[in-house]
C-alpha cells in the first residue's frame, strides 16, 4: 500500500527537566491525517492509553527530583490509516532525532493485563530495565514471535518507529474483551480503572527505570533480543543469547543424564539391553508425536461435524464451550492413540514389564523428555526465542535424580517436578484463547473454517498443558471410565450446543461484527475513440447501486436473514467480477484482499451520497520511450478518503508516482501487478492531483495499459450515510455491532 496525505495535527508534549513542559502541534505538514474510522467510540483504542501516557508525563514532571532526559509524549493521529502521523513525525519533525526509545500503548481490546509483545529490535537493555522496573510484569519473547509472524492481523506503531525510525523501544497492548474492539461498545465503561492504574504502573516504573541511567545517552547497543517471559505474572525472566544458549545446553546434558540413568536402571532391574531401553524410548516419543496428531485430528473432525451442522463459531460468545467442544476430544483422541500404539509395540516386542505400570510410565516419561530436547534444539538452531517453553518441560528430567523412591513415589516426583511447566502453559494458553476467540470474528476468509482453526488451536494447547497426564494414562490398567466420560461430555455438549440456545454464537456483549458499504459502482466502457481519456462528467457509464457487505466471519451475512428480510438477497462476490476487475470491482478500503477474499452484494433502492468525480489521462512518457505512457489522474471532486487500484497490463508495472516515489507491489491479479495507492485528507477535502509512470518491457507496450479502480469513501460528514442506509444499520439486532459509509467507485480501462 503507498500512502498521500494532507494536514493532520497530531498534539505532543514534551517534558524538559530544566525547563518544564513545552506544548507543540507535532506534525502539522502536508503529508498526515487523523484517524481512519471516524466514530464516537475508542475508549480502548486509544483514549485509554493516551491516559496513561499524559498520566505519567505529570507524575514525571511531578517528581522530587529532577530527569536526567527529555520526556515527549505522542498522541498519533492517523493510526488506524495505516500509521501516517507515527510515519510523519519520525520523519520530518526535528524532535524524532533526538528521540532514544519508546513506549508503544496499543489495545485491541478493553480490559485486562498489558501484555509485552514486542520489544527491539536493538539495546536488550530496554527488556532488562522492564524485567527489574515493572512490578504487575506480562510479556512473552513466544508472543512477539507469533505476532511478527503475520498470524495476527494487525499493525502497530512500533514497527513506523522501528523501521522509519531507528529506534528501540517496547509495544505493550491490551488484549482481554477483544469482542469490544472497533465497535460501538469501546467505551469507556468497559475500561475498569485498575487496569489504568495497573498499566500506568508499569508505565511509570518502566519510564522512570530508562530514565534513571546513562544508557540512553550511550550508543545503540545492537545485540539479539533476549529471551523473556514472566513466571505467572510474579516476575521477568529475561536471558541475553548467550545466557539463554548456556541454559539450552544444560538442558539437553540433564535430560541425557536422566536418559542415560533410565538405561542403567532399566538394565539392573528389568533385564533389558540398553538397546531394547533405547527403543522402547525412541517409539515412546513418536507415540507421543502420533498421539498429538491424533488428538488435533479427533477435535478438528468434532468441529468439522458442528461445522457442517451448521453450528458455527458456536463458542464464540461462550469461549469456556471449547473445553467439552475441542479439549475433551483431543484429550480422549490422543490417550486412545497413545495406549493402543503401546500395546501393540509391546506385544510385538515380548516385553511384557512394559506393556503397563511404572515402567511404561518411565519410557513414556523419558519419551516425552526425547521430544522436549528435540524441540529445544530445534528451536535454539533456528534462533527461535520462544524455545523457552519446550526448555521448562525438560525440568522432570531433574527427578531422575532424586533419591530413589518407591515407583508410586517417583511418578507423584515426576507430576511434581511438570507442575512449573503445567502451570506455565496453561497461563500461556488461556492467554491465546482470550485472544484468539475474539479475532475470529473478524477473521474474514480464512483457508479453513475458524471453528477448525480453533478446534487445532486448542487441542495442541491442551495437549500441551496436559502432556504431563499422558505417561500416566498409559500405564493405568482401567483407563476407560475416564475415556468414556470425556467422550459423553464431548457429546453432551454438541448436543446441547446443537438443539439448545446454549449455541448461539453471539450476544449483545458479544456482537457479530458487520461493515456495509452503500456502494454506486460505475463502470466506464471504453470506445476506441476515447481509450487513453476518461472524463467521468462525459462518460458513457453504467451505474450500479448495492450494499458491499465483506465477509468478516463465517456466518456472514446471512446469520441476520431472521432480523433483516432484505439480508436473504444478498449474494457472494461472482467470479466474474473478480476476472475482470482488480479487487473483484468492490470497494475495498484497506488492502485486505488476502484476508477478507470474499464480499456479498444486496440491491440498494438509491444510490450513496457519496460522490466521486474524476478526470484520467494517458500520455506519452516525454522521454521518447515508447514502452513507457504518464498516467495523469485529478479527482476533482471527492471525500476525504480516496483509494486507486491501479493493475497495469501483464509486463507492465507502475514505475514511479509524483509524491510516492516507486509504489508498493500488491498481490498480483493473474498475470497482472496491483498497486493498492491511498489518498487521505484530514481537512476539508480539495482536488487530487496524481502522476504516474508505467512502464513496459521493450518492444511489448500493450493496447490498453491498465485498468483502474477509483473509490470515493464518504468516511464522515453529511455524505456518510443516506437515509436507506441509516434504516438498514438500525434494523440490526442488539448482537450485531456494524458500520460502514458511502462509497462512490469507477472502474475503467484505459
Amino acid at each position: 500500500m503507498s500512502c498521500r496525505r494532507r494536514s493532520p495535527s497530531s498534539p505532543g508534549l514534551r517534558f524538559h527537566p530544566l525547563l518544564g513542559v513545552d506544548f507543540y502541534t507535532l506534525v502539522r505538514v502536508q503529508r498526515s491525517l487523523p484517524c481512519c474510522v471516524v466514530s464516537p467510540y475508542g475508549a480502548s483504542d486509544d483514549a485509554a492509553g493516551c491516559a496513561v501516557a499524559l498520566e505519567t508525563l505529570r507524575a514525571l514532571a511531578a517528581a522530587p527530583r529532577p530527569l536526567r532526559h527529555d520526556v515527549l509524549v505522542l498522541l498519533n493521529g492517523a493510526e488506524e490509516n495505516i500509521l501516517q502521523a507515527s510515519h510523519a513525525f519520525v520523519t520530518r519533525h526535528p524532535w524524532a532525532r533526538t528521540a532514544r526509545a519508546f513506549i508503544n500503548i496499543e489495545a485491541c481490546g478493553a480490559g485486562g493485563r498489558e501484555v509485552l509483545f514486542q520489544a527491539g529490535p536493538h539495546d536488550p537493555w530496554i527488556v532488562e530495565v522492564y524485567a527489574a522496573a515493572v512490578p504487575h510484569p506480562f510479556a512473552s519473547s513466544l508472543a512477539q514471535e507469533l505476532f511478527e509472524s503475520g498470524l495476527i492481523p494487525a499493525d502497530t506503531d512500533f514497527r513506523i518507529f522501528r523501521d522509519y525510525g531507528n529506534l528501540s523501544g517496547v509495544d505493550l497492548a491490551w488484549s482481554s474483551n477483544g469482542y469490544v474492539y472497533h465497535t460501538r461498545l469501546d467505551t469507556a465503561e468497559r475500561v475498569p480503572p485498575a487496569v489504568l492504574q495497573r498499566t500506568g504502573d508499569n508505565v511509570l516504573a518502566l519510564a522512570r527505570g530508562l530514565l534513571a541511567g546513562e544508557r540512553l545517552r550511550a550508543a545503540t547497543e545492537r545485540a539479539r533480543q533476549p529471551v523473556f517471559f514472566d513466571v505467572l505474572g510474579a516476575c521477568v525472566v529475561a536471558a541475553r543469547a548467550p545466557a539463554a544458549a548456556l541454559a539450552a545446553l544444560l538442558a539437553a546434558l540433564a535430560v541425557a543424564a536422566a536418559l542415560a540413568r533410565s538405561a542403567c536402571d532399566a538394565t539392573r532391574e528389568l533385564h533389558v539391553g540398553v538397546r531394547v531401553w533405547g527403543g522402547a524410548v525412541g517409539r515412546a516419543a513418536v507415540g507421543a508425536a502420533l498421539a498429538a496428531g491424533a488428538g488435533a485430528a479427533a477435535s478438528a473432525a468434532a468441529a468439522l461435524a458442528l461445522h457442517a451442522a451448521g453450528a458455527r463459531l458456536s463458542f464464540y460468545a461462550r469461549p469456556w464451550l471449547l473445553l467439552p467442544l475441542y479439549a475433551l476430544p483431543a484429550l480422549v483422541g490422543a490417550w486412545v492413540a497413545a495406549r493402543y500404539l503401546w500395546r501393540r509395540w509391546a506385544t510385538q516386542s515380548g516385553v511384557v514389564a512394559l506393556a503397563r505400570g511404572w515402567w511404561a510410565w518411565r519410557a513414556w516419561r523419558d519419551g516425552q523428555l526425547l521430544c522436549a530436547l528435540l524441540l529445544l534444539m530445534t528451536g535454539t538452531a533456528l534462533r527461535l526465542r520462544s524455545a523457552f517453553l519446550p526448555a521448562l518441560w525438560t525440568l522432570p528430567a531433574l527427578g531422575v535424580w532424586a533419591r530413589r523412591r518407591s515407583d508410586g513415589k517417583s511418578a507423584a516426583l515426576g507430576a511434581a517436578l511438570a507442575a512449573l511447566p503445567a502451570l506455565q502453559s496453561a497461563y500461556l494458553a488461556l492467554g491465546s484463547i482470550n485472544m484468539f476467540v475474539p479475532m475470529m470474528g473478524r477473521a474474514g476468509t480464512a483457508p479453513l473454517p475458524p471453528d477448525v482453526l480453533m478446534a487445532l488451536v486448542v487441542s495442541q494447547l491442551t495437549l500441551l498443558t496436559c502432556s504431563w497426564a499422558l505417561p500416566l494414562v498409559v500405564a493405568a490398567r482401567r483407563p476407560a471410565p475416564l475415556l468414556r466420560a470425556g467422550v459423553a461430555l464431548a457429546a453432551l455438549a454438541a448436543v446441547l450446543v446443537l438443539a439448545t440456545p446454549l449455541g448461539a454464537p453471539y450476544s449483545a456483549e458479544r456482537p457479530q461484527r458487520f461493515m456495509v458499504f452503500h456502494t454506486r459502482r460505475s463502470v466506464h466502457a471504453a470506445s476506441a475513440a476515447a481509450a487513453a481519456a476518461l472524463d467521468t462528467d462525459a462518460s458513457n457509464a453504467t451505474h450500479e447501486d448495492f450494499y458491499w457487505i465483506p465477509e468478516l466471519d463465517v456466518n456472514t451475512p446471512h446469520s441476520m436473514d431472521p432480523y433483516v428480510p432484505e439480508m436473504r438477497a444478498a449474494q457472494a462476490t461472482l467470479a466474474a467480477e473478480c476476472e475482470r476487475w482488480p479487487y473483484c470491482g468492490a470497494p475495498y478500503f484497506l488492502p485486505v484482499l488476502s484476508l477478507v477474499a470474499r464480499g456479498h452484494r444486496l440491491p440498494a433502492p438509491a444510490p450513496p451520497l457519496a460522490v466521486l468525480r474524476l478526470a484520467a489521462r494517458l500520455l506519452p512518457a516525454g522521454d521518447g520511450d515508447g514502452g513507457a505512457r504518464t498516467l495523469e489522474l485529478e479527482l476533482r471532486e471527492a471525500p476525504a478518503h480516496v483509494v486507486l487500484v491501479l493493475a497495469p497490463a501483464p509486463g507492465a508495472r507502475v514505475a514511479h508516482c509524483e509524491g510516492l516515489g516507486a509504489p508498493q507491489e500488491g498481490p498480483r491479479w493473474g498475470a497482472r501487478r496491483t498497486y493498492f495507492v491511498a489518498l487521505h485528507q484530514a481537512r476539508r477535502p480539495r482536488a487530487w492531483r496524481l502522476a504516474c509512470r508505467l512502464a513496459a518491457p521493450p518492444g511489448a507496450a500493450p493496447a490498453r495499459w491498465l485498468r483502474v479502480a477509483a473509490a470515493g469513501h464518504a468516511m464522515a460528514g453529511a455524505a456518510r450515510r443516506a437515509p436507506t442506509h441509516a434504516r438498514l444499520l438500525a434494523a440490526l439486532p442488539p448482537h450485531a455491532a456494524a458500520t460502514g459509509w458511502g462509497v462512490h467507485l469507477h472502474v475503467f480501462e484505459l
